[in-house]
């Protein structure tokens, strides 16, 4: 059950008496999360040498039993010598092939769940990796907002490093490149798009792109119940995008479905005015939570039954905006 819907019912009638019992369920509540013994891709159109999953070490927290194990996956691109494993949709465009995307899923399930997504920019012909949060598919652990902020840079470092040695760069030991002078974006969705905004505030970014993106977990709690209390009273997260986005300098690209019932369409234009320059903003007519790629998808039907396909209007929109600030 999501996060609204499990709200909503009863935030009205006693969020004044549960304030302190009901902070670990509401705090969960963030977090749909489903482990996986393997991963599978539904609908997959990747070449399987193409698809490497990969294990990394996460970041202990204050009350963790010890590091999480970290699972992730990368979407390489076709090479030139390789045209049959190049995809055959008309919106692959080869130069995107020296760009790379860091992907920072929702609060569903597992990679698998998101393979849709991740399949539509891979077609574009962008190199992509995501990962799993502490807790989701195949990673362990337990999910809190500050284990998605870690796991993030976790994936930025594993990222950056990659590149850093793809290239030839030496670095000292610890050291990072730096994601802008790379030209890595950030890709959020969703609660996703809390853990973007995280990282850009410390690894700025060549671009960031926001899909569906929540203002604030008061927001939240303002949107599904409507009674005038604080967040704090109720829960510990915040994901306070609100407070986070003016001081990210990347250029950002902020996309919302105007009719979104879930994460209402004004937290993406509360965003966008507060967010610097440069700046764009993609209103998708008829589309709801999920369908800002796909808005003529029934979102009904389980994204692993029936994936998303983007139209063209988004696939113009994010290539432009990519074409224009990723070298």
């Amino acid at each position: 059950m999501t996060l609204r819907r499990s709200l909503t019912p009863w935030l009205a009638g006693f969020a004044v008496t549960f304030c302190v019992s009901c902070i670990d369920t509401l705090d969960s509540a963030w977090f749909t999360n489903e482990a996986v013994d393997a991963y599978h891709w539904p609908h997959n159109e990747v070449p399987k040498d193409h698809i490497e999953e990969v294990q990394l070490l996460g970041d202990t927290l204050e009350d963790d039993q010890g590091a999480p194990t970290l699972h992730g996956v990368w979407l390489h691109p076709c090479a030139d010598d390789r045209p049959q494993d190049c995809p055959a949709s008309s919106e692959f465009e080869p130069a995107n092939r020296n760009k790379t995307l860091l992907y920072f899923h929702g609060q569903d399930k597992h990679l698998g769940a998101h393979w849709d997504r991740l399949q539509i920019l891979w077609r574009m012909g962008y190199r992509v990796f995501a990962i799993d949060y502490r807790g989701y598919g195949r990673s362990t652990g337990q999910p809190s907002e500050a284990g998605l902020y870690a796991d993030g840079r976790t994936a930025l470092r594993h990222v950056l490093s990659r590149i850093a040695e793809e290239r030839g760069i030496d670095l000292e030991e610890g050291e990072l490149p730096r994601a802008d002078i790379l030209g890595v974006a950030y890709y959020g969705r969703s609660l996703g798009t809390t853990v973007a905004v995280d990282v850009a505030t410390e690894f700025n970014p060549a671009a960031l792109v926001l899909e569906s993106p929540l203002a604030s977990a008061q927001g939240f709690v303002d949107s599904a119940a409507g009674i005038g209390v604080s967040a704090s009273v109720l829960m510990t997260s915040r994901f306070d995008n609100v407070s986070k986005l003016p001081f990210v300098i990347a250029p950002k690209l902020i996309m919302h479905g105007q009719e979104d019932d879930y994460v209402r369409f004004d937290f993406a234009e509360l965003l966008f005015e507060l967010a610097t320059e440069p700046k764009e903003f993609f209103a998708v007519a008829g589309a709801g939570h999920g369908g800002v790629p796909c808005p003529d998808r029934d979102e009904s039907v389980d994204a692993e039954e029936v994936p998303c396909v983007a139209n063209s209007a988004y696939l113009e929109q994010v290539h432009s905006f990519f074409d224009q600030y990723l070298p």
